[in-house]
């Protein structure tokens, strides 16, 4: 009986060993992955900053070349909708536009700068203080006074990949 319990003893012990190497293994695999979502995530983000950039800018360049219709006849319902308008007003496009002509437009309209906030994006022909969104959208009407909240484009934390088996390391400077 005491062998039998002294080899039990021996094969708990092995099999204990072997379940901590798993689940070593277990864990540096989760750090891995956790790792790999991370940068992931940070990679999804900026593309979606992107994208919503580049809906934002061809949005605003497809409403400013879209011709307005104008009717010469005008009546007195009409009149008093413009009259009503008065009150409101277009909100101008201020995306690509660096932040201090943004304000400058936006107080030209009689309209406010709410809240700004930054964003990384890496987009083409983009410059870091440049205005990436705004909210409410330019060609939307507000209150005359309203604030319109605004989001510039800022330095990320993610430098180039400039190994030399990089895409960009012909372009570095070894």
């Amino acid at each position: 009986m005491k062998t039998q319990l002294e080899q039990r003893l021996v094969e708990l012990r092995a099999e204990y060993e072997s379940g901590q190497k798993i689940l070593k293994d277990i864990e540096e695999k989760l750090v891995k992955l956790e790792n790999g979502k991370k940068n992931l995530n940070e990679t999804l983000l900026r593309i979606s900053g992107a994208i919503e950039l580049l809906e934002e800018v061809l949005g605003e360049e497809s409403k400013s070349s879209t011709p307005e219709v104008s009717d010469s006849e005008t009546s007195g319902s009409e009149v008093q909708e413009a009259e009503s308008e008065l009150k409101e007003v277009e909100v101008p496009p201020v995306i690509r536009l660096p932040l201090e002509h943004a304000v400058k437009k936006l107080e030209e309209a009689g309209l406010r700068v709410g809240n700004v906030g930054e964003k990384s994006v890496f987009v083409g022909g983009l410059r870091f203080g440049d205005v990436v969104q705004q909210e409410p959208r330019g060609g939307t009407h507000v209150d005359k006074g309203s604030a319109i909240d605004l989001i510039i484009a800022k330095k990320g934390k993610v430098k180039p990949n400039l190994s030399q088996n990089s895409v960009l390391s012909s372009f570095s400077d070894h």
